[in-house]
């Protein structure tokens, strides 16, 4: 994808942002230098499932708290759950 001052204008629009002049420079050059690492992720040599698994730590089942100690600890729960604030409205 190529960046041009007109798309980071566009941009600015969107996130509803004013820039300076000096900002915007700054800016796209630095968004410029974040797409060409993102193209060249794929390029990037997968690593073989079996080497990856090697690296793991065994999964082994260890004492942990009961569910009615770790909701002893919440500020509010609600039927066997943690109770949190909604995240949207």
């Amino acid at each position: 994808m190529e960046l041009s001052p007109d798309l980071l204008r566009k941009l600015e629009g969107l996130a509803k942002i004013r820039l300076s002049p000096e900002e915007e420079a700054l800016l796209l050059d630095d968004l410029k230098r974040i797409l060409d690492f993102v193209d060249a992720l794929p390029q990037v040599e997968e690593v073989a499932e079996e080497a990856a698994l090697g690296r793991l730590r065994e999964d082994i089942p260890r004492p942990s708290l009961s569910q009615k100690e770790a909701l002893a600890l919440a500020p509010e729960g609600e039927e066997g759950f943690f109770r949190v604030p909604p995240v949207l409205e």
